[in-house]
């Protein structure tokens, strides 16, 4: 009995193979090729809050909206820390839950910083006529 040639790394189609292994070597080459392009995009630094502002008040704008989409990150990850339970046991101390609380936020300072999840921008894209509308009034 000849056994099927399994999927090679690259993730091409081989001779004698069976149809759920092209398919799951179809799926890992589309993966993969997703996976690149959003490398490309992260590598590219296309957030636009993270670029070097032109003004004053292009600087204090995405000042700003990366500031918010930090406060936002904030309280969304401090809800989801919510929902795990406390450590059953030793407990948590209120000087651990403190320390967390500094942890995470600066954590998700941080993560705005570098771009975020993408909510700055668009806050600026948004805000950005208007700011300049009332700069050259």
């Amino acid at each position: 009995m000849i056994s099927p040639i399994s999927t090679n790394m690259t993730g091409s189609v081989t001779p004698n193979m069976t149809a759920e292994a092209a398919l799951g070597s179809a799926d890992t080459a589309r993966f993969q090729s997703m996976l690149e392009g959003l490398k490309k995009k992260a590598d590219a630094g296309s957030h636009v809050v993270t670029q070097k502002a032109t003004s004053k008040e292009d600087k204090d704008l995405k000042e700003a909206c990366k500031g918010f989409e930090a406060m936002f990150l904030s309280m969304m990850y401090k809800e989801m820390r919510a929902t795990v339970g406390e450590d059953p046991l030793f407990g948590e101390s209120n000087a651990t839950k403190i320390f967390r609380d500094m942890q995470d936020e600066e954590m998700m300072k941080g993560i705005a910083n570098a771009g975020g999840i993408g909510l700055g921008d668009m806050l600026y894209k948004q805000l950005s006529p208007q700011a300049l509308k009332k700069t050259t009034k």
